[in-house]
């Protein structure tokens, strides 16, 4: 499926902070269209790529970037995003995917949310997982499908593995990477034809 708004190339900006994004990304998932697509409205961009780079680029935040990872593959397997269940953050991809299989992740290309939810139902093998790791990707399970489900039970296990201010950010981490599902579903993101995952992602119709 063509994407439904073209993303800028890398190096096409005459604003050096937007390439530098662009770059960015293409270091960080392998691939610049999400990031080519926001720069078309640079400020945006900018606001997003430092929330991306605090959670995910090592630049400040609380939870390690694999557990991260972990987290936004689950999320965007949920989520029925073709576009974030392909790409990998490079910087962790080798380290996180032994741990893949546990994520109960199916090839969801060309499903609906609904049916993307239902085909991972009972899926999460959470004795493959440490304790804290099992304790995220339920809260993010809890907040793809409904966050209305992020009950005190959940919040009591949390609170076993993680302090306040990192539960916070396990929160916000998670609303960012379904931000991203959400508009790059919209939109029909590709992934770019220099980058290591192949074109022509499936979204549903």
């Amino acid at each position: 499926m063509t994407a439904r708004i073209q993303s800028l190339a890398a190096g096409s900006s005459n604003d050096p902070t937007v390439n530098a994004i662009i770059d960015f990304s293409k270091q960080g998932f392998g691939d610049t269209q999400m990031f080519g697509l926001l720069a078309r409205r640079p400020e945006l961009l900018k606001r997003a790529a430092a929330m991306f780079a605090y959670f995910v680029g090592g630049q400040g935040g609380l939870i390690e970037p694999e557990l991260l990872e972990l987290m936004r593959l689950r999320g965007a397997n949920l989520n029925a995003c073709t576009y974030c269940a392909t790409v990998r953050l490079q910087p962790v991809a080798n380290s996180v995917k032994p741990k893949e299989p546990a994520l109960g992740l199916r090839d969801i290309s060309g499903m609906t949310k609904p049916q993307a939810v239902a085909a991972l139902k009972d899926t999460l093998k959470k004795d493959k997982l440490t304790p804290r790791e099992a304790a995220a990707i339920t809260l993010v399970d809890r907040i793809v499908t409904d966050p209305h489900s992020v009950d005190d039970k959940l919040f009591a296990e949390l609170r076993q593995h993680f302090s306040e201010e990192e539960i916070i950010e396990l929160i916000c981490a998670s609303s960012l990477f379904t931000w991203a599902g959400t508009l790059n579903t919209a939109l029909c993101v590709e992934t770019g034809a220099d980058s290591p995952y192949g074109s022509k992602l499936a979204y549903a119709s």
